[in-house]
């Protein structure tokens, strides 16, 4: 019944709830799978962005570089034309050399104007990229942590949903239907040891005796059954019997004494051979827990096996003994019987 019952659970049960977890294990493993591309195809795009602003950046300070080194050029330019102009005596130069100086001196500031404003916008382009990739790098930065640092995990707990404590109550099912087997194997083992315990042979045979009295309870006695209105009913010891009485009953006395020897040498060695036979059938052969220690080698356990007082070959031997010494008990129990059916004839 308490294997039956494990093997309805284990059907109806247990394996039904395996597969259930296995797929739902597939279904949530595709789910969190299909939300992790998506995730992963983000974090690919951020990255991306970043990238470019970063770029954009780069070209912008290199623009924002080479706008600065034009406009030192052109400050060096004027520098070096006023120098030239300060060396020279204004008032020893021709007025035809005025007009031509004016000219370079103009050009040189409208340069320096245009480079002046060309490097401001390339600034002012250079600062704004800039604060777009620290910006974007910040972002970029949160999110890269964000997804190691929370989404993965949470992707992993998605894919885990239950399967734990899905997991841990089938298997508490497995462990819960052995355990009770278990103890309904030792509630079993401790039926058949109470009833072990109690067997008794002298009881057994009461009980078998009491159930089937009609059988083995002993019949009325035999009475006596005059002939004839014969009103005598006791041994007439008179004469000419009295005689003839005395002699059988000496030698009754006799025999008796000589049974009663012969019946308790019999005995006696009836008493030793069943004493022999209780022996026999009483040892104490049923330990074998050598048989189970897990801790010996395969080769130590059949040696042991082999040797025990439960091997093969000891069975064998004892099994023989006990045959010959039931045959010695019988034949002289029946001998004793015979002899007892002789002794009655007489």
């Amino acid at each position: 019944m308490a294997s039956q019952s494990c093997y309805d659970i284990y059907t109806n049960n247990v394996i039904v709830r395996l597969a259930q977890i296995s797929e739902d294990v597939i279904r949530l493993f595709k789910k969190s799978k299909d939300i992790g591309i998506q995730m992963h195809e983000e974090l690919v795009k951020v990255t991306n962005e970043l990238y470019t602003v970063m770029k954009t950046y780069h070209m912008y300070h290199t623009e924002s570089i080479s706008a600065e080194s034009k406009l030192k050029d052109a400050e060096k330019q004027e520098e070096k034309q006023f120098s030239k102009s300060g060396d020279l005596n204004v008032n020893l130069l021709r007025h035809e050399d005025r007009q031509p100086r004016r000219s370079s001196v103009r050009k040189i500031e409208k340069m320096k104007e245009k480079r002046q404003a060309k490097y401001s916008e390339n600034k002012l382009k250079c600062t704004k990229a800039r604060n777009d990739y620290l910006l974007n790098l910040a972002a970029t930065n949160a999110v890269v942590a964000k997804y190691y640092i929370h989404d993965v995990s949470d992707m992993i707990d998605c894919c885990d949903l239950g399967y734990h404590a899905s997991l841990a109550r089938t298997f508490r099912t497995y462990l819960s239907a052995e355990y009770n087997l278990e103890t309904s194997r030792h509630e079993g083992l401790d039926i058949i040891e109470n009833a072990v315990d109690n067997l008794d042979s002298r009881s057994d045979k009461h009980k078998i005796m009491d159930m089937h009295n009609q059988v083995f309870c002993p019949p009325m006695r035999f009475e006596y059954l005059p002939h004839m209105g014969d009103e005598v009913c006791q041994v007439s010891a008179q004469q000419p019997v009295q005689t003839e009485l005395l002699m059988r009953y000496h030698q009754l006395q006799s025999r008796l004494a000589t049974l009663k020897i012969e019946n308790e040498e019999v005995r006696k060695t009836l008493d030793a051979t069943m004493q022999t036979l209780q022996d026999m059938l009483t040892v104490e052969d049923f330990d074998v827990s050598d048989a189970f220690q897990h801790s010996r080698s395969t080769e130590s356990i059949k040696s042991v096996a082999s040797e025990s007082y439960m091997s093969k070959l000891n069975i064998a031997k004892r099994r023989s003994n006990q045959q010959e010494t039931e045959m010695f008990y019988f034949s002289v129990s029946l001998c004793r019987f015979w002899k007892f059916l002789m002794a009655n004839q007489r």
